[in-house]
């Protein structure tokens, strides 16, 4: 009983300043906070599992962690290329290009946790600077974990699933960077990778149009067979799906950020019709553009 009445004198102080609210029915809402949502987890532990699927995989409209557990390995993002080693976590931005396919081949252990959030402007400080992880912030991700399972299981879990990856980016923040020695490590005189962020600037330049091998070669200085080899062997995947999956992200992105109609997206990514631009998009995204629209103005309104 002591200890109780202990606590309840906690809570009256911790009250004391109370005041009666001018208005019952208003108070603090979640409406603009850092709430991370639509959460998914997953592991890679084969480097084999880290070659793309489709170039949605290195554009998309979600926030991407990445955290590494066994074996380390370099992490491209935008025009970076940072080395990680385990313990450490890098936060990829939405539509930020990205891929991994320079990691050494064989056995690894890497955590993914893909989200989405209306006000990610508290975690803005983590574009581009990888951060050592630190015993808290580790205990934060087993409680993720945690959460994430019971949520599959049963439903529970969520708003802790929620509240503690809200809590890890917060920390993350406040974690030092990850050595300036692997940070950006990116060489110039790498061709490939240059070459294949020429690609991409032009690429994600020209999406209004209809762009072929031959714009690309006379645009970039490269003969079509030296391009089509380079692409395919940093990305699995042939130009002409990349600039499909390219067009898509960015309507995506112009779904969520602008007030065009579909219409006017599906023109300024180069659809030829609404019906290919809607269907293509569905099956990318497992929502017609209109549904997404709808989803983006429910969860900023």
């Amino acid at each position: 009983m002591a200890e109780k009445s202990k606590a309840i004198k906690e809570v009256r102080r911790a009250i004391a300043s109370l005041s009666a609210p001018g208005n019952l029915f208003q108070g603090v809402c979640l409406s603009g906070a850092f709430v991370p949502d639509n959460i998914i987890l997953f592991r890679r532990t084969h480097t084999e599992a880290l070659a793309p699927e489709g170039v949605s995989n290195n554009f998309h409209h979600r926030f991407e962690l990445v955290v590494v557990l066994e074996k380390g390995g370099p992490i491209r993002a935008g025009n970076a290329t940072h080395q990680l080693e385990p313990g450490e976590a890098a936060l990829i931005f939405p539509n930020e290009f990205h891929h991994y396919m320079d990691v050494e081949k064989g056995e690894m252990d890497w955590l993914f946790i893909t989200f989405e959030c209306d006000e990610p402007s508290p975690i803005k400080d983590l574009r581009d600077t990888p951060r050592v992880l630190d015993e808290d912030a580790l205990a934060l991700l087993r409680g993720i974990a945690e959460a994430y399972f019971a949520a599959q299981r049963d439903g529970g879990g969520t708003l802790i699933l929620s509240h503690d990856l809200g809590q890890l980016l917060v920390r993350m923040c406040s974690l030092p960077v990850i050595p300036s020695g692997r940070l950006n490590t990116h060489s110039t005189d790498d061709v490939r990778d240059v070459l294949l962020e020429r690609i991409n600037v032009y690429v994600r330049s020209n999406l209004h149009r209809r762009i072929t091998l031959a714009d690309l070669g006379s645009a970039l200085g490269y003969s079509e067979s030296h391009m089509r080899a380079v692409f395919r062997d940093r990305l699995g995947v042939s130009l002409g799906r990349y600039i499909r999956e390219s067009q898509l992200s960015v309507a995506a992105e112009l779904l969520q950020t602008t007030d065009l109609s579909v219409t006017e997206i599906a023109s300024r990514t180069s659809f030829n019709s609404l019906f290919a631009f809607s269907r293509a998009f569905k099956g990318a995204y497992g929502l017609s553009p209109k549904a997404y629209s709808r989803m983006v103005d429910r969860k900023s309104g």
